[in-house]
């Protein structure tokens, strides 16, 4: 729980930087890194370490982080754009 308070607030923190850009591949890392914990919060609930409700409220938090890095990468200046999706069977 608290490595996933502490990456999406590391997150968090990177995307709202001002004046500061960030290579392409930093930021698909960092989607496919929230893609990565929205896998184990699933996996924690499934394995009875959380409820549904708290997996719920994870993965939404873990979904509007994605699509603000998402929007960020979508207006990068040198025009690079890779789409990704939360894989998950449990996006909501």
């Amino acid at each position: 729980m608290k490595k996933l308070i502490i990456s999406v607030g590391a997150l968090l923190l990177m995307s709202s930087a001002t004046n500061k850009t960030y290579p392409s591949d930093q930021l698909c890392m960092s989607m496919l890194n929230i893609n990565e914990l929205n896998e184990w919060i699933w996996q924690d609930y499934q394995n009875g370490k959380i409820t549904e409700e708290q997996a719920e409220m994870y993965s939404e938090l873990l979904q509007e982080t994605y699509t603000f890095i998402e929007d960020y990468y979508q207006h990068l200046p040198d025009g690079t754009y890779y789409e990704f999706d939360l894989q998950t069977e449990h996006n909501y």
